[in-house]
């Protein structure tokens, strides 16, 4: 996959919420694709303790369900949604975007 093609980049793999937060406590990352589903928290609940606890982190959610709530719980968040199956070209896209600033979850308007 295209991750493993950069050179200067380390790849860590977590086969869930948990072992994510574990892993990053010895291992700082930059950009996080994360599964919708998985063992324990779903991708938008992981994704949502991320950004609180490493708001920098660029995340990324990849799921076959395009459901509109789903889609819009993985934009709430700010992060991108991928649809599966995945392609290079959209994986090479969103890595691409990583050099913007991380994406923001919406903010409730004002009452």
């Amino acid at each position: 996959m295209v991750l493993r093609n950069k050179p200067d980049w380390s790849v860590v793999e977590a086969a869930n919420g948990d072992e994510l937060f574990r892993t990053i406590q010895d291992t700082p990352v930059d950009v996080a694709i994360i599964d919708y589903n998985m063992p324990g928290d779903n991708g938008v609940e992981t994704a949502a303790k991320l950004r609180t606890s490493h708001p920098n982190v660029h995340v990324a959610i990849i799921t076959a369900n395009a459901q509109d709530a789903v889609v819009t719980g993985i934009r709430a968040v700010g992060a991108a949604f991928m649809p599966k199956p995945l392609e290079e070209e959209q994986v090479t896209r969103f890595l691409n975007s990583t050099a913007l600033p991380p994406r923001r979850a919406a903010q409730a308007a004002p009452e």
